[in-house]
Parts: C-alpha cells; sequence; structure tokens
C-alpha cells in the first residue's frame, strides 16, 4: 500500500467515525463541521429579534432534557412510532421553543449532513444564548448523540416550581448535582418568564406565602388576580427581565423571587444553599464561574456517545422507521454514518449471496441440543450482550491480542458467557458455503432467532446486513451489561442507556430467562445475605428459597447451575412470568420485575405476558427487532471477519495459517475440506499450505 493511500485511508476513518469512545470535547466538530457554532449563533440571533424570550426557553429545554436519562435530545421527539412523547408531560407542558431548534436543525443539515446531534444543539444554543444576554461565555463540550426514544415516566425527575427545599436538594443530588450546582443553575431565573399557574398558590388572599416580600405580593395579586389568566407571564427577574446578570440573587435577598423553588434556596433556614445566594448576589465574577462550570457539569449528564443512539435527521423525530408489520426496516439512507454508509437492515440481504444461512445456523444449533440443552440460552445471551456494549458488533467475540482488550473476561461475561465453539463452527461453515459474506453479528442475530424458535418460541424475520467491529472495549461491558443483582431503577438505567425502552423492552427481554441455566454464584446473595442483611431475600418463595439453598450452601461450589424456569426449562415460553407472580425468579432482576413497591407500570406487563402468551411473542419479537438495531455498523463500516474472535489484518502475516487452521478448520469436519483462499483470499500461498499441511496432517484445498 503506497503511503499517499495509507494516509488516505487514515483521514477517511478519522472523519467517518471520530473518536467514537472518546469523553465529550468542544473540538469534537473541528474537522466534520467546523462552523457549526456560527451556524447555531445566526439562528438564534434571528430568532431573539422576535422573541425576546427565546434565550429563556432554550435554556430551560436543555436543562430539562438533561434531567430525563442524561443530555440526549429525547425532549424533542414527538409521539410516533411508538414513543411516548416527554412534551406533554405536566413539567414539560409550558416548554416551547421547539420550532427554533428545529430551524437550527435544518440550517446544520444544510451544511454538515448527519452529523451534528440534537442534543449537542441544545447545549450550543444554550451556551450562545446565555451571551447573548451578557451573560458568561464558556466552552461547551460536544459530541453526544441522540436517543431513539422518550421516557415520559422519568419527567418526574424534573425540578418543579413549587417544590419543597428537600425535593429540589434530592433531585440534583439524583443527578449528583450539588448545591452550588442547584443555586448557580437556578440563576438561569435571571432572564424569562413564569405564567401566573406556577406561583398564584404562593398568593392566597388568607394564607400567603411568608417569605414574599409584602409590597412585590400586592403587585403579583394584581398581575394576577384569583380566577384570572393563568397563563398570564410575569416576569422571573422584575429587575433586568432579559438581561444575564446577578440581579436574580438580591432579589432573593428581598424575598422577591417570583417561584417558591427560588425563594427557598435563600429562604430555607440554615440550608447551605443561603451562603452560596449571598455569594452570588455580592459577586456577578462568581456567578458566572460557577453556572458555567455547572452549565458543564449538568450537560454531561449521561451523554450517548460513540455508537449510541443516533443522529437524528430531525430532532423530533426517530431515524428509524419500522415496517407496519414489524417484520423488519425499511431501507433508507443511514444518515447518521454520514454518505458512506450505505442501506439500513433488512431481511432480504442475504438472498443473492448467501441464500442459506438461516438453515446452516439452525442446523448448527439443532446438532448442537443434542448434546448440549443449555446452548439455546447461552445464544441469545451472546446477542443480548454483545448489542449493550456499542451495539450489535460481535465485538464480544473477539479475542485478546496485542491492540484488543476482550469483552470476554468483562464483569458480565467471565466465566459465564459461553457458545463461542457453536459460533465458530457456524462461521467456518458459512465460510465455505459463502465465503466473507456473512457477518459474526448476523450470525448472533440469526441463533438468537432460532435458538427460541427451536425451544417453542415465535419466529421473526431477522433484518440483516451488519458488519463486524474491528475493536472490543471491556470498559464498556463493565459499565452497561445489566448485573443480576440491579434493583428494578438500575436495571431500567441501563436499558434506558442504550436506548431501549425501560418498560416493554425490559420486560419482554427478560422473558428470554424462560429457558437456559444460571450459576449458584449469580444468586447465592439472596439466599443467606440480601443487601448486606444477613437473610434471604425476602420476595423468594419459602419453599423456592430451601430448595435453592440445598443446591446452593454456603461456601458450595459457585459454578452449580440450575434452571432459569424450573416448570419448563427448556421451552420457550410465558411460564418465566408465572415464577414471578409465585415469587419464584431465581435472579433478583427477574422477581426486581414484579416485587417492588410501586412498578405498577412493570407488574401490569409482567400479569400482561404471564396471562397471554401471545402477547408476550408479540412484543419479544418486537423488542428483539429493536435490541438488534441498536448502532449496527453497515455499509462501508467494519468489517466481515472471516475468524470470528480475529479481526481480519491479524489474520494476514506469518502466523496466518496457525490462526486459521487452529480457529477454522479445527472446527470443521467437511467433505470436500474448506479452501484457504475462500477464507482468506490472497494472502497465503499454496507453498506454505503445503508445508503446514505435511506438518499438521492436515489437507488443504488450494485453487489457482
Amino acid at each position: 500500500m503506497s503511503s499517499v493511500l495509507a494516509t488516505v485511508i487514515c483521514v477517511v476513518v478519522m472523519l467517518f467515525w471520530g473518536n467514537s469512545d472518546a469523553q465529550l470535547s468542544p473540538t469534537f466538530y473541528a474537522s466534520t463541521c467546523p462552523n457549526v457554532s456560527s451556524i447555531v449563533r445566526g439562528v438564534v440571533e434571528q430568532a431573539a429579534r422576535s422573541d425576546v424570550r427565546i434565550g429563556a426557553k432554550l435554556i430551560r429545554m436543555h436543562f430539562h432534557d438533561c434531567f430525563v436519562d442524561g443530555c440526549d435530545g429525547s425532549i424533542l421527539l414527538v409521539e410516533a412510532n411508538g414513543i411516548k412523547t416527554e412534551q406533554d408531560q405536566p413539567p414539560n407542558r409550558s416548554v416551547e421553543g421547539y420550532g427554533v431548534v428545529d430551524d437550527i436543525k435544518t440550517a446544520v443539515e444544510n451544511v454538515c449532513p448527519g452529523i451534528v446531534s440534537c442534543a449537542d444543539i441544545l447545549a450550543l444554543a444554550s451556551e450562545i444564548l446565555v451571551t447573548l444576554a451578557g451573560g458568561p461565555a464558556w466552552e461547551v463540550p460536544l459530541g453526544r448523540r441522540d436517543s431513539r426514544t422518550a421516557n415520559a415516566a422519568r419527567t418526574s425527575d424534573i425540578p418543579g416550581p413549587s417544590e419543597t427545599f428537600e425535593n429540589l436538594a434530592l433531585k440534583f443530588s439524583n443527578k449528583e448535582l450539588d448545591s452550588t450546582d442547584l443555586v448557580a443553575l437556578s440563576g438561569a431565573h435571571t432572564f424569562g418568564r413564569a405564567q401566573c399557574q406556577f406561583f398564584s398558590q404562593r398568593l392566597d388572599d388568607t394564607n400567603p406565602d411568608p417569605t414574599l416580600d409584602t409590597e412585590y405580593l400586592q403587585k403579583l395579586r394584581q398581575a394576577c388576580p384569583q380566577g384570572g389568566n393563568p397563563n398570564r407571564l410575569n416576569n422571573l427577574d422584575p429587575t433586568t427581565p432579559d438581561d444575564f446578570d446577578n440581579n436574580y440573587f438580591t432579589n432573593l435577598q428581598k424575598n422577591r423571587g417570583l417561584l417558591q423553588s427560588d425563594q427557598i434556596l435563600f429562604s430555607t433556614s440554615e440550608a447551605d444553599t443561603v451562603a452560596v445566594v449571598n455569594m452570588f448576589a455580592n459577586s456577578q465574577a462568581a456567578f458566572f464561574d460557577s453556572f458555567a462550570q455547572s452549565m458543564i457539569k449538568m450537560g454531561n449528564l449521561s451523554p450517548l456517545t460513540g455508537r449510541n443512539g443516533e443522529i437524528r435527521a430531525e430532532c423530533k423525530r426517530e431515524k428509524l422507521e419500522k415496517n407496519v408489520s414489524f417484520k423488519g426496516y425499511s431501507c433508507s439512507f443511514f444518515l447518521s454514518r454520514g454518505p458512506l454508509a450505505h442501506c439500513q437492515l433488512t431481511p432480504t440481504f442475504y438472498d443473492q449471496t448467501c441464500p442459506n444461512v438461516s438453515s446452516i445456523i439452525r442446523n448448527v444449533i439443532a446438532e448442537a441440543l443434542v448434546s448440549d440443552a443449555r446452548i439455546g440460552g447461552s445464544l441469545i445471551r451472546l446477542h443480548f450482550h454483545d448489542c449493550f456494549v456499542n451495539g450489535c458488533d460481535a465485538s464480544l467475540l473477539l479475542d485478546n491480542s496485542d491492540t484488543i482488550v476482550s469483552e470476554k473476561e468483562a464483569g458480565g461475561n467471565n466465566n459465564s458467557a459461553r457458545g463461542f465453539d457453536v459460533v465458530d463452527r457456524m462461521k467456518a461453515l458459512l465460510e465455505s458455503a459463502c465465503p466473507a459474506t456473512v457477518s459474526c453479528a448476523d450470525i448472533l442475530t440469526i441463533a438468537a432467532e432460532e435458538s427460541v424458535v427451536l425451544a417453542g418460541g415465535p419466529n421473526w424475520t431477522v433484518p440483516l446486513g451488519r458488519r463486524d467491529s474491528t475493536t472490543a472495549s471491556r470498559d464498556a461491558a463493565n459499565a452497561f451489561l445489566p448485573a443480576p443483582f440491579l434493583t428494578l431503577d438500575l436495571l431500567r438505567e441501563s436499558f434506558t442507556n442504550v436506548s431501549l425502552n425501560n418498560n416493554s423492552d425490559l420486560v419482554a427481554l427478560s422473558g428470554a430467562h424462560t429457558f437456559g441455566r444460571a450459576k449458584c454464584s449469580t444468586f447465592n446473595f439472596r439466599l443467606y445475605n440480601f443487601s448486606g442483611s444477613g437473610a434471604p431475600d425476602p420476595s423468594l418463595d419459602p419453599t423456592f428459597l430451601a430448595a435453592l439453598q440445598e443446591l446452593c450452601p454456603q461456601g458450595g461450589d459457585g459454578n452449580v447451575t440450575t434452571d432459569l424456569d424450573l416448570t419448563t426449562p427448556d421451552v420457550f415460553d410465558s411460564n418465566y412470568y408465572s415464577n414471578l407472580q409465585a415469587n419464584r425468579g431465581l435472579l433478583q432482576t427477574d422477581q426486581e420485575l414484579f416485587s417492588t413497591v410501586g412498578a405498577d407500570d412493570i407488574i401490569a406487563l409482567v400479569n400482561k405476558f404471564s396471562a397471554n402468551q401471545t402477547a408476550f411473542f408479540e412484543s419479544f419479537v418486537e423488542s428483539m427487532i429493536r435490541m438488534g438495531n441498536l448502532s449496527p455498523l453497515t455499509g462501508t463500516e467494519g468489517e466481515i471477519r472471516l475468524n470470528c474472535s480475529v479481526v481480519n489484518a491479524n489474520l494476514a502475516g506469518p502466523e496466518s495459517l496457525l490462526r486459521v487452521r487452529g480457529v477454522v478448520l479445527e472446527t470443521l469436519i467437511s467433505d470436500p475440506p474448506i479452501g484457504l483462499e475462500s477464507v482468506r483470499p490472497g494472502i497465503v500461498s499454496c507453498a506454505d499450505i503445503l508445508t503446514t499441511a505435511i506438518e499438521e496432517s492436515v489437507v488443504l484445498v488450494c485453487h489457482l
């Protein structure tokens, strides 16, 4: 390869991917969309000429977005494709400015199509509008991607205008924001307006809020009389209503905070926020410094990065469009990965190039089931654990190498993920039938569906066309794979983090535990010392508990396995859910779905699936298709690995024959034997083949 070509390829890769595993960076778009800030500024400056409130509107939108599952643009999604929008929930019914965000997105897409996320647009617009109102400037960390779903239920995390001090502080603390962040970010109320309905309870004729300055109280009563227009607007800062300054804090010192959530920062006895209010009232520079730091800190709440989420073409809609039948996905340009990316996944992807792919995989699984009843559960788990780490790209299958830290040794996979040898056999047979055609990522996806069908579960048309990653991420595996001891809240969060619905997808996909096995080590803490209590998990049925204690005694072999579903352990059915109703869920993450107090929405789904197996099967299929579409590599991205445990670059060179022989040929006894030219065309010489064939007593076929 010439040095010029190598340089071109290197530049293309950098432009195509960026630093996919990096943290947010102010220079994220330096090469791909260097003028993004000026584009955003141009749109918001024009909007500000006709709407003096636009700065307050968009910074509030950014705030409300970040407080619901992180800064992912989910607030912008409208009701469509099964998404329940956040926009019509009580905290967001007064949020405005969506049209301006659409205008910004259109302007950015015209210059840099498929590059800049809606989440980053909100972050950039907030900073620009603060500076336009006389506030501080800061370098905005960028690189967020957009959520594919919304979470209406979690809008309750958004602080409301009538919160008590304790609730307000708790909601910030839950987002790892401290008292200084609370006071600094509340300072955004130094500009903008609020409707009468959000503070009129403070003006009651018989029992007004005692923290309100009496003169200010009378003015507010005149503006918002009882029975008057609840939508009438009032300045949040009566002194300099359209300037970003520190007068908000001097207003609080004078008991002239408009909202209850404002005034309690100063009027709550012995609250640590009082000193911060006084500091910011005395020093605008201190406020500006803290505000910039807190905005950066808030903007870093659970961002989607790398290959998580997507870059929406329209901020109001997820890019993916499912067919009405839910049996596949429409074929359209995959803008999230730029103009080089090809079509979205389609069930007909291998119709011409490898029409027997599904039957080849099915036959391998059927053969494996003869000696290993667990293999179906193991294969679907491999697919699940692969998709949860940077998308469905077969990164889980890669072994350690000089450049790769394998995900196989991550906490959620180490000594428990299994079935790799069966995947290797599938790959070897497919390389013989359809050389360099079927990706390992697609093998995992097809194997999951065929495993379910062979166990009596539903069948579905699997969208195909994924390509394989050339790297792995053990850190991401440790961070994103749900552990068997998670509480329901953490379990929901783990699904939200990968853009899966934390109700329907969580409950449906957990139903895969209707077959397979689990080790004592994954649940024995429930039997003796649940949550450090020194006692068993109280949600365990006593008879079930006794049976498990006999199987898994304290200090016993943690590798002993038992059925996840004791009733029909090798059949894919809805008995998993009836087990939960009987308090016989094996893993904590299973039983949490039914036994968590207050989780009525989750419990309702468990009851529904227990009573109606057809409903379970339909939801499971939809969720499997949705999970299988998590950040796939398509078009020219990634590669088609010739060996699922090794990237193609490591198959070349002096060790190539040993690698191919050791991983491919030893898993395949076929007639005729597989040809090396099919496995790695143009790499291995016939002389080397003959030498190694004699040494290893392996017959290889060389097609000259």
